[in-house]
């Protein structure tokens, strides 16, 4: 009897093990699988926020639809140029980016009067502040990024994306238009024979765009051009040091100046000259530039004043003259 115990309890013991050991490794099967479909489920989430926000952004205007002309009323942001009241899918408006690149800066993301406005930004985020926006040029090169707390002038500033977990990436192809954001046209100016022509080119300013975006002076001509320029101040009182002179002979079109010339500041545009007298301001007070024209023999002028995102390259300031195809890239990860 003893001896047949002994086998019974043998027997049981290699059973238990046995079934322990099945028991055991069946729950790391399971716990496995509910990693891998907990893990399926968070990456799911991510690339359908990441697109759904990429389409918001590209096809709509965002709402309120001129969000971008007060930024505190914004409920959901869009970047889409308007015609006559619809979105232009697949457009990027560079006012509307502009705004949102502003908000997104490391002093602005955490201020109190633009609670709201961030709040709608992280919604479309799905709640998250591990966001990158960025829109790169036909040979994927960086235009601007947004993302929050990026920092004004500092170089090479990573949004965290590089270290994390799992990065969802989607792109969109997108044209550049910048519409409003050619914000004064003087027009073709002809001049038939030698002389003096002055004018004033007027120019508005809204709240909040002196901060989110950088301003310049762009002139056509050709001919022989000799152009004074004054920064709210008329050409046609007696100022005796224009604040930009641009001084060519010119046998096809071309853009000038140069860019030695002075309103090339680096981070910043003629409102961050320090050799324009008169700084430019924001509403209710109109801007505006006064010419003078002094052409020695028959030829044309035409300025434009145009912004770019703030911090961008000074290059960058003829493309407002242009439609850039581009690529709208937008980043979420955790």
């Amino acid at each position: 009897m003893k001896e047949r115990g002994q086998i019974f309890t043998l027997d049981m013991f290699f059973a238990l093990t046995l079934t322990v050991l099945v028991v055991s490794y069946s729950g790391l099967a399971l716990e496995q699988a509910r990693r891998q479909a907990e893990e399926y489920a968070l990456r799911y989430s991510l690339e359908r926020v990441a697109n759904d926000a990429a389409d918001v952004l590209v096809k709509t205007l965002g709402k309120p639809e001129n969000w971008e002309e007060n930024s505190e009323t914004l409920e959901t942001p869009g970047f889409a140029e308007e015609n006559e009241g619809n979105p232009v899918p697949n457009t990027i408006s560079v006012m509307k980016f502009g705004q949102l690149r502003r908000l997104t800066n490391s002093d602005n993301w955490v201020a109190l009067v633009n609670a709201s406005a961030v709040e709608a930004i992280k919604k479309l985020f799905g709640e998250s502040e591990n966001f990158e926006i960025r829109i790169l040029d036909e040979d994927e090169n960086e235009l601007w990024h947004a993302f929050p707390r990026w920092i004004t002038g500092e170089v090479g500033e990573n949004s965290g994306a590089e270290n994390s977990l799992e990065v969802v990436t989607v792109r969109r192809l997108v044209a550049v238009k910048y519409g409003t954001a050619l914000k004064g046209d003087s027009g073709r100016i002809v001049k038939e024979s030698p002389g003096l022509l002055t004018d004033n080119l007027e120019f508005n300013i809204y709240l909040g765009e002196l901060d989110a975006f950088d301003w310049y002076i762009i002139v056509q001509g050709a001919g022989n051009v000799r152009v004074s320029i004054w920064v709210n101040k008329a050409a046609a009182l007696p100022y005796s040091d224009p604040d930009y002179t641009f001084n060519a002979t010119v046998k096809t079109q071309e853009i000038f100046p140069n860019p030695n010339v002075p309103y090339r500041v680096e981070h910043g545009g003629i409102e961050n000259d320090p050799n324009v007298g008169v700084q430019l301001h924001e509403d209710p007070t109109l801007n505006f530039l006064g010419i003078k024209f002094e052409p020695q023999a028959p030829g044309w002028l035409r300025i434009y004043v145009v912004i770019i995102p703030s911090c961008s390259d000074p290059d960058t300031t003829t493309l407002a003259l242009e439609t850039l195809p581009a690529t709208l890239e937008v980043k979420l990860w955790r």
